[in-house]
């Protein structure tokens, strides 16, 4: 029961919350072609919508925009963050033709469609923030549930829940911590069918949201090794029949669906991004062995500290697992076995990184941000050995600086991506780069227009225009607003308000009390109810 105090400040949060909610990418008819946020779209229509994997109509006229071989035509992203979003899309459709009482695909701005399908990637990231908690608690450590939702929001990988909605990052945290969750729940208690069962289906789930996640098939030893640490742990989860029957259940499903996407069966993603030869240039693009390491170590400090993006800036969380990783793996003697699997976990995505040279064309090192779980775990791991309070310190004061870069993110030239070649941090010429980002960043705090770009794109701001369109025409606003001096002659703004005025006020309410409940169930798990 969540009481008067509780439930007030639920409100209170949900209203700051919808300053974060962007409209940017959610005031469309759908998600459109060719790219990544299209390429999950497409899983989820496919599934939710049409009922089969023919792509065939989500790609008329791009069939060779993206996987296209032997007539095979099917989408480059992998298709797990469309089975996770589906069910959200399918309500949504289903509303949809409810309220028109036309079965053919929506084309209002921020139809039910997409309204839900943009709601799934916050829903899964408040799951992941409560699992998390549960995995705390069963490991015994102590943790603040305001500190971890903090910490989360400062890693940067909520900006792909309240704006980039259809990209994989969010579902990757999610699938990290489920399996760490089931884990726990079998060492803890090896009766568990049901928890070895699901085990490898969220570990499929993973591994199909991106395939490069090779680390999913380590958390479910790193997860023995941490109960271990704590009681020993006799259950072996290899030979429980319920997992294995799984994990073999689980291997067919996926490579049957890779057959019926890309015509063959392949755990291979260079084949459906049709990128061969990327490992062996990245290992042979130095001339020697020794530049190999000096290049890449040089480039993982600019990963840790540059201005674009640098992890101590804009995911504390991750330079802390990143330490944590290097002093217990290289300085600490005990749990060997452990401090080995997490490096090598580390290693591994940050691998990615190095390869591309790049943050990836949009918020931050989005690679690296499927470690935000387990960074989280192995921090509160490392204070409740030690509680080291100036790391405390750090991690709190940069989750809230890097929590108010996900406002300020392309709100002035500065904190804007280059539309045109730049050369970024690591010297390559790309679009969609800001080298210089920490700097317009704080820059930004000074410019007027950064705070009406936060308000007026975000749903607090359509909001608030939508209750005074519910009394004032839309022509009369904008001339009222231009009586105070305000830039409303701007072709973006008319738009804006045009568009807000045309939005059934239901669809407002509907996203209020969604996040609103996901706020508050999350306070009635926490301490704070």
């Amino acid at each position: 029961m969540i009481n008067k105090k509780t439930f007030f400040i639920s409100i209170f949060v949900t209203i700051i919350l919808m300053l974060f909610l962007k409209i940017d990418f959610r005031f469309q008819e759908t998600v459109f072609c060719c790219g990544d946020d299209h390429d999950y779209y497409m899983h989820a229509e496919t599934i939710a919508i049409d009922f089969d994997l023919d792509y065939s109509n989500q790609l008329k006229g791009y069939e060779t925009r993206r996987f296209h071989v032997n007539n095979n035509i099917a989408p480059t992203g992998f298709i797990g963050t469309g089975l996770l979003s589906a069910p959200f899309l399918f309500f949504g459709h289903g509303l949809d033709k409810l309220v028109t009482g036309n079965s053919e695909l929506s084309s209002e701005i921020l139809n039910f469609r997409i309204l839900f399908y943009s709601l799934s990637s916050i829903f899964y990231l408040f799951l992941t923030i409560n699992l998390t908690f549960k995995i705390l608690k069963k490991l015994n450590y102590k943790f603040s549930e305001i500190n971890v939702i903090l910490i989360y929001f400062g890693s940067g990988v909520t900006y792909y829940a309240f704006e980039r909605f259809s990209m994989t990052h969010v579902f990757e945290c999610f699938c990290v911590v489920a399996i760490i969750y089931y884990s726990l729940k079998f060492y803890t208690n090896p009766k568990n069918k049901i928890s070895a069962f699901l085990i490898p289906v969220f570990i499929a789930l993973g591994i199909s949201v991106r395939w490069v996640n090779y680390f999913y098939f380590l958390l479910p030893m790193i997860t023995y090794l941490l109960v271990d640490e704590k009681s020993h742990v006799k259950s072996r989860l290899i030979t429980n029949k319920y997992f294995i029957t799984s994990s073999f259940v689980n291997l067919y499903l996926f490579f049957m669906h890779t057959k019926i996407l890309y015509g063959k069966y392949t755990f291979n993603p260079q084949f459906v991004y049709r990128t061969g030869g990327q490992i062996t240039n990245f290992v042979n693009r130095d001339n020697s062995i020794l530049e190999f390491f000096s290049t890449n170590i040089i480039n993982s400090i600019k990963i840790l500290f540059s201005q674009e993006f640098g992890l101590f800036w804009f995911s504390p969380i991750l330079f802390v697992g990143v330490c944590i990783s290097l002093i217990n793996f290289f300085i600490t003697q005990k749990s060997k076995s452990i401090n080995f699997m997490i490096l090598f976990t580390f290693t591994t995505i940050f691998a990615s990184v190095l390869l591309w040279r790049s943050t990836a064309a949009s918020y931050g090192f989005r690679y690296l941000f499927c470690l935000v779980p387990l960074s989280i775990i192995m921090y509160h791991r490392l204070q409740n050995k030690y509680k080291i309070r100036s790391l405390h310190y750090y991690l709190l004061f940069f989750s809230i600086f890097s929590t108010g870069s996900l406002l300020f993110f392309e709100t002035t030239l500065g904190t804007q991506l280059a539309l045109v070649d730049t050369v970024n941090t690591f010297g390559r010429s790309l679009k969609y780069t800001q080298p210089l980002y920490l700097e317009g960043y704080l820059m930004s705090f000074t410019e007027i227009n950064s705070y009406l770009k936060i308000f007026t794109t975000s749903f607090l701001g359509a909001i608030f225009f939508k209750l005074i369109l519910i009394f004032i025409e839309k022509n009369s606003l904008i001339s009222i607003l231009g009586n105070f001096g305000l830039p409303v002659e701007n072709e973006d703004f008319i738009n804006y308000v045009y568009e807000v005025s045309d939005i059934n006020i239901i669809k407002f309410i509907v996203v209020f009390i969604f996040i609103n409940l996901l706020v508050s169930l999350t306070f009635k798990n926490s301490n704070y109810s």
